[in-house]
């Protein structure tokens, strides 16, 4: 019910800076409610290099979906996974195993409820299809005014909405516009992390490096203070385990040491890779050295609030909350960010709230959720590379469930 003397606002048009999975999810939610959107995207090309490939986890958040996508796409999700022939129907989901990597002990398992493992690249080609992304728009300015927002791009375009919202990714260029200064600067993790996208080409390693799990697996050396996360990437055929991809996830404390990618990363690795036990220890000495190494760059960024400029300006997904991934949280939260926002996008449409009423509350709700996932996010990337207080980490304490917020 419309608040008295309100009217439905259809002229609603929402601008979504950045085309991951959180941002092309809040387009399909907006298109499926009828409300007018343009979604720009800062790359040039919607093609991505294999070194920017990895598996998301969705657990939690995974009955949000329904309301975001429409039914011949939430019917493909099974398509999106890493491995299409694994049954998403099971609401157990599965259970994650960690191993002690010098002895190849087993530690414990951590289940993981309703879980589907998607593909970033196959669940961006999903979450895209009719969504017609702006692409080469890299974000300059947002100006404001009381009833809309413009956004300037540095090709000299721009478009005006009614409401920005920002979902381009932890260096967020619209966080850092709403939060001049180091206030909305990212901050470094000091953790070392290594993703790779593996092809072994043979048959018989790449069933032994999945024998450990189907789906994924944690390996801790108590000495080097060293996690790696193995987990199957894609499954073209799976019949032919010599086609198989996975990611492979080497994380380790910062150590001052400076560290590089190419054929001296992968050195590295495997000099790594000589303390480790069977098959970890192989599933890095296997490593082809046609594959794209690279050491990335951890960082988080304390959810704050931010001046929404009269209901104008807001944040989702990475841009809101970036996170260590060793809890498996981040996709979950953005897809929750999603959901939130096209309700409070709806009460707005259908006049049951003015814009900065909605927009305030989705922000308040967001700050609160994200600041605390952002913290236990951290002190887990932390503990997870001390071996003597793993168990104190939130992931053995919490597993991969979504955070009680008080």
């Amino acid at each position: 019910m419309a608040l008295p003397g309100w009217q439905e606002n259809p002229a609603l048009h929402v601008l979504i800076i950045g085309a991951g999975v959180t941002g092309l999810l809040i387009a399909q939610g907006l298109k499926k409610n009828g409300i007018d959107y343009s979604i720009f995207e800062s790359d040039s090309t919607s093609s991505r290099p294999r070194s920017r490939e990895w598996g998301m986890s969705i657990h939690w958040s995974r009955p949000l979906l329904k309301e975001l996508l429409p039914e011949h796409l939430l019917g493909k999700i099974g398509d999106a996974q890493v491995d299409p022939t694994y049954d998403t129907s099971n609401p157990k989901g599965y259970a994650v195993p960690f191993y002690n990597g010098k002895t190849g002990d087993h530690i414990v398992d951590i289940p993981m409820v309703n879980a589907i493992r998607v593909s970033r690249r196959k669940m961006r080609a999903l979450c895209s299809e009719g969504i017609n992304i702006q692409y080469g728009k890299k974000l300059v300015s947002i100006a404001s005014t009381v009833s809309d927002v413009t956004v300037t791009f540095a090709d000299g375009t721009n478009a005006t909405g009614s409401v920005c919202i920002g979902t381009d990714g932890a260096q967020s260029a619209v966080r850092q516009l709403a939060l001049p200064g180091d206030a909305g600067k990212a901050i470094p993790l000091d953790v070392i992390l290594y993703n790779m996208d593996v092809c072994y080409g043979d048959a018989e390693r790449a069933k032994a490096v999945r024998k450990v799990h189907f789906m994924n697996s944690v390996a801790l050396h108590p000495e080097k203070n060293l996690s790696i996360w193995t987990s199957i990437q894609e499954v073209p055929d799976a019949q032919k385990p010599e086609t198989w991809h996975f990611q492979i996830m080497p994380t380790w404390l910062a150590d001052g040491k400076t560290h590089e990618g190419g054929a001296n990363g992968l050195a590295e690795l495997r000099e790594l890779a000589n303390h480790l036990a069977e098959p970890w220890k192989s599933s890095i000495l296997w490593i082809p050295e046609t594959t794209d190494v690279k050491c990335n760059s951890v960082s988080y960024w304390p959810t704050r609030h931010w001046d929404s400029q009269r209901g104008t300006l807001t944040l989702a997904g990475d841009s809101a909350h970036p996170v260590p991934p060793h809890r498996g949280q981040g996709l979950n939260h953005g897809i929750a960010d999603a959901h939130n926002f096209i309700k409070a996008v709806l009460e707005i449409k259908e006049g049951k709230k003015s814009k900065h009423a909605a927009i305030e509350e989705y922000n308040a709700e967001l700050v609160k959720r994200g600041a605390d996932e952002v913290e236990t996010s951290r002190r887990n990337a932390l503990l997870v590379h001390d071996f003597e207080k793993f168990m104190d980490s939130p992931v053995l304490k919490q597993g991969y469930a979504k955070s009680k917020v008080n």
